[in-house]
């Protein structure tokens, strides 16, 4: 292989209204073989994680990075899908143990590889450190648990107005349209609540689809509702499915990609995508019956203010946690003995890399 693999980015990980919340743990569940790379902040997981995939692509293989929900530039995993292997982080806030210890995954302790005695003396500014991450984070859970209860009131409201009638002849002919095998699916999250905010993918990951259904129209319209039962549709039909989740509300679809066909189904709350001549826009808002629209909107446009609101202070919260993380990387990192890494790290890509033989 001597062209560069493609390389392509996903969230797995998010701040949600429910607390933290991976993908990691289906994802690699029918993955051949697993690294799990364990240690403190600034230990080299990060590193160790992005130069596998850029050197595996350089070899032409496909690369699938997986992005931190706190630094949108930090990867928390690769995925080679030709070699049927991952590397993650298990030290994300939801820990990742092996689950097939030394038969699929190999734990790869960084820890070993710090020196102690040149980390003590810091011993009250890293408990500080932490402690105050972890407060931080807990504001971030409780901001988005109110952003996600005033989403659902908007949502709510805006239900109301819902002809539900409408909404199904709707998806009966869309559902003619696009379904005119293997069946599978995959779970990712089509951005996640960042340090630097809401942080999305949708439009990179979709613009290679030959056709873009792109569901417009105000909370509550009826758009994931649509995607949903076309996805059910597919699905039966043994399409293979991408779902793509809210980075706030893991339980909402924001894309599905069926891949075989092409065809993406996008809601586009929130989502700049810009529109390309073969995509189809759908708007939902033909679905809601137009009595009260206006007192509607009054009402609503109190909460979208609210939600806003609540999102900058969380957004800020994780600025804040963020920060202290990248202290707590150059405490640790300069207590590291990178040389060390850097064998141990020589080994593991030359044993990656024999996997394709």
């Amino acid at each position: 292989m001597n062209k560069q693999g493609l390389i392509r980015y996903v969230f797995v990980n998010s701040h949600t209204s429910q607390g933290f919340h991976t993908f990691i743990p289906e994802l690699i569940q029918g993955i051949g073989s697993v690294y799990i790379l364990k240690g403190a902040p600034g230990s080299g997981k990060s590193t160790f994680i992005r130069l596998a995939g850029e050197i595996m692509s350089e070899r032409g293989f496909e690369v699938e990075f997986w992005i931190s929900a706190l630094d949108a530039i930090t990867p928390d995993g690769v995925y080679i899908p030709q070699l049927d292997l991952a590397v993650i982080n298990g030290s994300l806030p939801e820990s990742i143990e092996p689950r097939y210890p030394g038969v699929r995954d190999q734990l790869i302790n960084m820890g070993e590889y710090l020196d102690r005695d040149i980390v003590m003396p810091h011993r009250a500014e890293i408990i500080k450190l932490i402690d105050g991450m972890n407060t931080s984070r807990q504001e971030v859970y409780n901001l988005l648990k109110e952003a996600g209860q005033v989403k659902a009131e908007i949502r709510r409201l805006n239900s109301r107005q819902l002809n539900i009638g409408k909404l199904e002849i709707l998806i009966q002919q869309l559902g003619t349209e696009i379904l005119e095998n293997r069946p599978g699916e995959k779970h990712y999250f089509s951005g996640a609540v960042t340090a630097d905010g809401l942080v999305d993918y949708v439009n990179e990951l979709s613009s290679a689809c030959q056709k873009r259904y792109i569901f417009q129209g105000p909370s509550g319209s009826g758009k994931s509702t649509a995607i949903n039962e076309l996805a059910r549709q597919a699905r039966t039909a043994g399409y293979f499915l991408e779902y793509y989740h809210s980075g706030l509300e893991a339980e909402n679809l924001v894309m599905v990609i069926i891949r075989n066909l092409q065809i993406a189904l996008i809601e586009a709350d929130g989502v700049e995508i810009p529109l390309k001549p073969w995509d189809v826009v759908v708007d939902l808002s033909s679905c809601l019956d137009a009595d009260n629209n206006s007192k509607l909107n009054e009402g609503t446009s109190i909460y979208y203010r609210n939600f806003e609101s609540l999102m900058l202070k969380a957004q800020h919260e994780l600025e804040k946690a963020n920060q202290m993380n990248k202290d707590l990387k150059k405490i640790y990192s300069s207590a590291m003995d990178f040389a060390g890494l850097d064998q141990l790290r020589t080994k593991l890509l030359e044993e990656i890399q024999n996997k394709e033989t």
